[in-house]
């Protein structure tokens, strides 16, 4: 597992969609055609032949996190979003912990924990992952997120 260089892996804007910014995945300086959700990379981790990829909106006030699994052909493997009506984050503390997790903060108090997985695991739609993630409704998963509040000062 490493941190991929935002040189290598890159954004283009595309046209927005209901008022999200999406972008065009660009991998060492080719376009790709590949378009997900998202304005800003914050981060692109190489796993596996993979790229775990984080990405804010960019929009004041309201901001939100997604995180995108890619396989080696930059095909959606699994997704997840980070955010709530009316709050705001910033994505940092990012650390790699060998072989297959990712510590990282982004809002309320809370470090997030990354848990990359070999093969799909169960999942229960809106249950399964802490509050304020969401996920396109299916029953797998190939990352788990788990939410460890800080404690109070």
């Amino acid at each position: 597992m490493k941190l991929f260089s935002t040189d290598d892996l890159s954004l283009r804007p595309r046209q927005a969609t209901d008022g999200l910014p999406r972008s065009e995945l660009i991998l060492f300086g080719e376009t790709t055609d590949k378009v997900v959700d998202g304005a800003v990379l914050e981060a692109a981790v190489c796993w596996k032949g993979h790229f775990l990829i984080f990405l804010t909106d960019d929009i004041i006030h309201e901001d939100t996190l997604r995180i995108y699994l890619l396989d080696p052909k930059l095909d959606i493997v699994d997704a997840a979003r980070l955010g709530a009506m009316y709050s705001t984050g910033a994505f940092t503390g990012l650390e790699l912990v060998e072989p297959n997790l990712i510590h990282f903060d982004f809002f309320g108090a809370t470090t997030w924990t990354l848990e990359l997985l070999d093969e799909q695991a169960f999942a229960v739609p809106m249950v399964s992952d802490p509050k304020g993630v969401t996920r396109p409704f299916k029953l797998s998963c190939r990352f788990r997120l788990h939410a460890a509040p800080q404690p109070d000062a």
